[in-house]
């Protein structure tokens, strides 16, 4: 007898980016319950990715730090479902003011990752949720270190929460 079909739990991805080879404690904490981490590059060092891979399975693209050495192999972009949802990941984006990026695939993804500018984005625009964690690495600039938690269902739109670390 086949189980009955209901719901589908919620998918939680741990987001990350832009560590530069800092691993900060907090953040197997705060990834304990998720399925999945994105890295969204400027990953410094590929310890950063076993460390990671210890908490969850792990999905990384490099950045322009990883342009040299071991991260160098690291695709430039990614594109995943997950819950029914297409996910594309690279490291460098503008975000438009209205409108879609140009430089994202057709047809247009339901959720768009990126890191590089170090700041916080989590924002819908035209039906596409942005979200960049800002970076987990050391202190840098002005901006907040953080990283976001995304829950992504069949049922409903992808939710995202950024949490500073």
């Amino acid at each position: 007898m086949n189980a009955p079909k209901g719901p589908k739990a919620p998918v939680l991805i741990g987001v990350i980016s832009d560590t530069h080879g800092f691993f900060d404690e907090g953040i197997s904490e705060l990834f304990s319950d998720v399925d999945l981490i994105l890295h969204a590059g400027d990953v410094g060092d590929p310890q950063i990715l076993e460390r990671l891979s210890q908490v969850a399975p792990v999905v990384a693209v490099r950045g322009n730090v990883d342009e040299q050495g071991a991260c160098a192999s690291l695709p430039q972009s990614v594109q995943i479902v997950a819950a029914g949802f297409s996910l594309f990941m690279t490291h460098i984006l503008d975000v438009p003011d209205q409108g879609q990026a140009s430089d994202l695939p057709d047809p247009a993804p339901d959720i768009v990752i990126f890191g590089h500018s170090h700041r916080q984005c989590n924002e819908c625009r035209d039906g596409i949720l942005y979200l960049n964690p800002a970076s987990a690495g050391r202190q840098r600039f002005s901006n907040p270190r953080s990283v976001s938690l995304l829950s992504v269902t069949p049922q409903h739109t992808g939710e995202a929460r950024l949490l500073d670390l």
